[in-house]
């Protein structure tokens, strides 16, 4: 079960507010490439500007994959943020951060959403929304940071070659009437942005508490593949660092991104 441990007492960051500094487009190659162009001609934007693309068409995710995306069926998001006397180390504090945000405001529409290491939300097993963040530095600090999201909203269906790992809104919760795009845009940047209002970002182990306890696979049985091996192991959570700690027989190992891959 996610612990709920955050007091949100403030709320700056309004609908309205959001609605303000939302940009909506039809079609884009990358908010994540759009935004940051912004960011390097406009300054300086305001906290939480936003893009919204009806059609990305070159959508990034982690690790250099691409994202899947339908026109009209996926919420494809970005939105900046320029945290204070926030170092470079600190980086997968923001992304528990946003990844929290995000279950936060999930757990409104379905049951069971859940954090996979590092930084996707999955539902039933199976992938519902990818989180991509792009820092700009100023020496050792995070000047800015562009957060990309993409979630599925309304497929019925996916390409056979990923439907046993992607789901959507739609297909977990039918009888749920859909909002628009971009209602759930501001719904879900209302979410994260009185989360990140509300949170020292600073404070470590008390975002790790809470993004532990959401955490996919935690303590269950699961194979792994390790340098081409395939193994048993124990999910046991993730690190001050953001490395990944599992189990194999006893013995606890940590791993770095590209390091492990979860098996279906």
């Amino acid at each position: 079960m996610c612990l709920n441990i955050f007091p949100l007492q403030n709320n700056t960051f309004s609908r309205l507010y959001l609605r303000q500094n939302l940009i909506v487009l039809e079609e884009v190659t990358s908010t994540n490439d759009y935004l940051k162009e912004l960011l390097s001609n406009i300054k300086p934007l305001p906290e939480a500007t936003a893009i919204m693309a009806i059609h990305q068409v070159a959508g990034k995710g982690q690790r250099g994959n691409s994202w899947f995306s339908k026109p009209a069926e996926t919420l494809n998001l970005s939105f900046s943020l320029h945290p204070k006397d926030f170092f470079i180390h600190q980086s997968f504090n923001l992304n528990m951060l946003v990844c929290l945000g995000i279950q936060r405001w999930l757990s409104t529409l379905l049951p069971n959403a859940q954090i996979k290491w590092p930084n996707d939300i999955y539902v039933g097993g199976k992938k519902l929304c990818g989180v991509l963040i792009e820092n700009q530095l100023s020496g050792p600090r995070i000047h800015s940071s562009v957060i990309g999201i993409g979630v599925n909203i309304k497929q019925h269906a996916f390409p056979i070659a990923i439907q046993h790992k992607a789901t959507s809104l739609y297909i977990e919760k039918p009888e749920v009437p859909l909002q628009s795009l971009e209602d759930y845009a501001l719904s879900l940047l209302l979410a994260i942005m009185t989360l990140y209002e509300n949170t020292d970002l600073n404070d470590t182990q008390q975002l790790l508490t809470a993004y532990n306890s959401c955490l996919f696979r935690k303590g269950v049985p699961a194979y792994y593949e390790i340098a081409g091996d395939t193994l048993l192991g124990i999910l046991q959570g993730v690190d001050s660092n953001g490395k990944l700690r599992i189990l194999f027989d006893g013995q606890e190992r940590l791993f770095d991104l590209k390091e492990v891959s979860f098996k279906q």
